[in-house]
């Protein structure tokens, strides 16, 4: 399947930002900070190498079959069946981390600010205004990016200098005062839960316009997206101490709701809500995309868009059910998730560019792309 729409190298590197952003900007200090405790940020930095590592897998996977999205690699890999069989997964995996990101936005709209709205008014509003950012296409999803995401940034960095003055070092101590079982836990759970959702990148890389640094420049984005997020999982911890942090699920809303600089500069969480509204958008946007652009691709068809009406009303109707209220997605989906992050964005990766190094060696050339896809 063939696509007219190209993003930039910069539009990419800007999506990859928003994609680890996304949803992490309220619920990453809680994750972290779970098995870290006071030493979370710790792990967290020791992380962001880590996650480059995992992002670097990726796109060596990509560069082992060019021109191909992540769907078309599982075919050309493993064949018709195991092929589709692994893609049915991947998809599904798309599928899931769209309606949770949907699911977020609808929990804590109407649990920290619309109190009296029904979940489903919010979840139709987040589906119509998606909807029509896929029937625009990828261009403008690109072009979007590119002008929101410095209100972002901006977000984060006020959050994060505002609340320096309410700082305090001893909740910072012990240092190392953790079992190293629990700090290796903090680390790969810092790694996992933001760079692994990156997967979603992988189908993408076919559509990027041709230029140099593409791999220098979607490290670097992802890196300072990283750093961003263990800045704010500090100051979190120095302002409320690694109890309220890991027991907060949305910890920089209660932090914005902190700030009080002379009686005048104060009640800003509202700019904190904007930001990660923004951010989790373009994050449910490349997942409903890399859905809707995969199915596609599985059954061969010409073109997505005859996809997006009906799977969007199925994002509907997933962002409803996938949880009964926040406890459950807290206890069931998280945990699980964590997990499947790991398993999409390192395992299956590597065992298929183990496969593609392995036939590589045996036969003195890589397979066959369109041969082996278009059968």
């Amino acid at each position: 399947m063939q696509m007219k729409e190209k993003l930039t190298i910069r539009q990419f590197a800007v999506l990859t930002f928003m994609v680890m952003i996304g949803d992490m900007i309220l619920i990453y200090p809680t994750l972290v900070t779970y098995p870290g405790q006071q030493d979370g940020w710790i792990c967290s930095l020791l992380a962001q190498p880590v996650g480059c590592c995992i992002l670097w897998l990726m796109f060596k996977l990509y560069k082992a079959y060019p021109g191909k999205t992540l769907i078309e690699i599982c075919y050309i890999a493993l064949g018709r069946w195991f092929g589709f069989a692994l893609a049915v997964c991947y998809l599904f995996y798309f599928l899931v981390g769209a309606a949770i990101c949907i699911r977020e936005v609808g929990d804590f709209l109407t649990t920290q600010i619309y109190l009296k709205t029904p979940i489903r008014a919010i979840i139709i509003l987040l589906i119509a205004s998606l909807t029509w950012g896929m029937l625009k296409g990828l261009g403008p999803i690109g072009k979007s990016a590119e002008l929101l995401a410095p209100f972002v940034v901006m977000g984060m960095l006020i959050l994060i200098l505002a609340l320096l003055p309410q700082a305090d070092a001893s909740h910072l101590k012990p240092y190392f005062g953790i079992p190293w079982l629990s700090f290796v836990d903090g680390i790969i759970r810092g790694a996992f839960t933001s760079y692994g959702e990156l997967i979603v990148l992988s189908m993408l890389f076919p559509y990027i316009s041709k230029g140099p640094h593409l791999q220098r420049d979607m490290l670097t984005s992802a890196l300072f997206g990283g750093i961003l997020l263990s800045m704010l999982l500090l100051v979190s911890l120095l302002v409320l101490g690694p109890m309220l942090t890991q027991h907060n699920i949305y910890v920089s809303y209660i932090l914005a709701q902190k700030i009080d600089i002379g009686r005048f500069f104060q009640r800003i969480e509202a700019l904190m809500a904007i930001a990660w509204l923004i951010s989790t958008y373009f994050k449910s946007m490349l997942h409903i995309f890399a859905f809707i652009v995969g199915t596609a691709q599985l059954f061969k068809m010409q073109d997505y868009k005859p996809l997006i009406l009906p799977s969007m009303l199925l994002f509907f109707a997933m962002g409803v059910l996938i949880a009964p209220n926040i406890i459950f997605y807290t206890l069931t989906i998280m945990p699980a998730w964590f997990e499947l992050d790991i398993t999409v964005s390192t395992v299956i990766p590597l065992f298929l560019l183990l496969i593609h190094r392995f036939r590589k060696k045996i036969s003195g050339k890589p397979p066959r792309s369109e041969g082996s896809y278009g059968r």
